[in-house]
């Protein structure tokens, strides 16, 4: 399964762009874009890497991966169930204007979890799938 994680980091870090991270969870016509430009690459990356074309793997990598970016359900995760998110902290200190180092802190602590959140919910995903079909 190192080859999932592998094509995961790469699919996600390494062929993400600036412009597709800021853009695939808006409710635009380049947000769509956006989201489908990455899915598809990402979905590229984890089944080169893993070296299975399987038709429904394909879709399933795809179909995992675009709802959780596109729709921001990792920050929804952070917001409904852990109780803050990166979009609340960001209203709480008036778009990260923060007067002390403890509250920077704090913010980078934020964004950790997200990212710890978002990359466990899509090789979660992806790995409970591929238990269930291969």
């Amino acid at each position: 399964m190192f080859e999932l994680l592998l094509g995961h980091l790469v699919g996600d870090y390494l062929l993400q762009n600036r412009w597709m991270a800021l853009n695939k969870s808006k409710n635009t016509k380049i947000g769509w874009l956006a989201a489908l430009v990455h899915c598809v690459l990402y979905t590229l990356a984890v089944c080169l890497i893993m070296w299975n074309w399987h038709w429904y793997w394909v879709l399933i990598v795809f179909a995992s991966h675009f709802p959780i970016d596109k729709f921001g359900l990792a920050e929804k995760y952070m917001h409904y169930v852990k109780g803050t998110g990166l979009k609340d902290y960001v209203l709480k200190h008036n778009n990260l204007k923060i007067p002390n180092g403890y509250d920077m802190l704090d913010g980078g602590f934020t964004a950790f979890i997200y990212a710890v959140t978002d990359n466990t919910m899509h090789l979660l995903i992806m790995w409970g799938a591929y238990q269930l079909l291969f």
